[in-house]
């Protein structure tokens, strides 16, 4: 089987990996491999569970933290102190270590532009004409294979992501924007710090996003803040709450991965999981069946569901309040306080989200009556 991969990311090197393993032909084509984008670059236990072993002689670029701040906007803060670390790494790094596994599996690495993309697997570069059994797209949010084969995702769908990346140190933060259904962020990589920001694509210009993210780091974090560092800005995709829009990812001879596909968290935007975990059940699709057309269907079934219901949620996690609430609760209990760390670590999916909350409920009570009583004596 003859595979030719658009996009050298995170979910079009997995799949290289795992086809090349398995004996098929896999090409990636990606001419502006690696590069940096303005994302947090994440990656949580179950996303590191996706990962190839790293060689001796070349370990993960990430740095591992397991702590993270929330802040709500209006002055509630709590600190929480995560199960498993969150490995942290500059997306240009860890791209390039991914693409490193699948040349080293035995895939192939083209750097040419792909121009053209067809339904009966013909791939047009700079270079010339390719034919493929199959071909995928992985190339991002503005995925050329998607806009030729199916359709762009709706503006409706789009998150704006900006930053810039500073020198320093600094804690994992993430703090809420009252008002523009977004947040902002301090991620801790091995040698410098991503700073960002994101929010609907429609909410606002993208230079109101960043002087919006130059405020907030002036009043905490003064010495991060941009003083000439070069401004990243992206577009994340996201599903609706409709299961259509996962079922349309595939047809007989193409599918999509990761941004792609539209397979990003939409109240967090997390997409780095998705794209691996995409990567892998079409791969098990590629090579059990020969065909991409069961993909979706897997997708649906394995994390499909819980993106859907996160886009049901969106608009109440993003309410007025909210977020207000959620941190003062977890202020004041432990119960609240894991259950949220677990939502950071991706271990808490939203499905299930409701169901433990109101487990949660009775140690709520005990830690709120214990706080309060605290308080009274002191």
């Amino acid at each position: 089987m003859r595979v030719g991969i658009v996009g050298a990311g995170p979910g079009g090197s997995l799949l290289a990996t795992h086809l090349a393993r398995a004996g098929a032909h896999a090409t990636l084509f990606d001419a502006s491999h690696p590069r940096e984008k303005p994302c947090g670059g994440g990656l949580t236990r179950k996303a590191l569970r996706l990962l190839p072993a790293a060689p001796v002689d070349d370990p993960l670029p990430a740095r591992f933290v397991d702590r993270c701040r929330l802040e709500s906007g209006t002055g509630e803060h709590v600190q929480l102190d995560l199960a498993h670390p969150v490995a942290i790494a500059s997306r240009r790094e860890l791209d390039a270590w991914l693409l490193r596994r699948a040349t080293a599996a035995g895939a192939r690495h083209l750097s040419e532009r792909v121009v053209a993309v067809s339904t009966d697997g013909r791939l047009t570069t700079s270079s010339g004409e390719h034919a493929f059994d199959v071909i995928v797209g992985a190339d991002g949010a503005g995925s050329l294979v998607r806009r030729s084969l199916l359709r762009p995702t709706p503006p409706s769908r789009l998150m704006m992501a900006a930053g810039w990346f500073a020198e320093g140190d600094a804690p994992m933060t993430v703090g809420f924007l009252p008002g523009a259904a977004g947040y902002w962020w301090l991620f801790p990589r091995p040698d410098h710090v991503g700073v960002g920001i994101c929010a609907p694509l429609a909410a606002q210009p993208t230079r109101a996003l960043l002087e919006r993210l130059e405020g907030e780091i002036a009043r905490s974090w003064p010495a991060l803040l941009p003083r000439g560092a070069r401004h990243y800005a992206h577009t994340i995709p996201s599903p609706s709450a409709e299961a259509g829009c996962l079922r349309e990812v595939a047809g007989a001879r193409w599918a999509l991965v990761g941004d792609a596909a539209a397979l990003a968290d939409p109240i967090t935007g997390e997409g780095i999981y998705f794209a691996l975990r995409s990567a892998e059940l079409l791969a098990e699709a590629l090579l059990k069946t020969g065909s991409p057309t069961r993909y979706p269907e897997a997708l649906l079934d394995d994390c499909g569901r819980e993106l859907l219901r996160a886009a049901e949620l969106h608009e109440r996690f993003y309410a007025p309040g909210f977020t207000s609430r959620m941190l003062r609760y977890a202020a004041r209990s432990g119960a609240i306080r894991r259950v949220l760390g677990d939502l950071v670590l991706g271990e808490q999916g939203y499905v299930g989200l409701k169901r433990r909350l109101l487990l949660a409920l009775p140690r709520f009570a005990w830690d709120s009556a214990r706080s309060l009583a605290s308080s009274i004596r002191s």
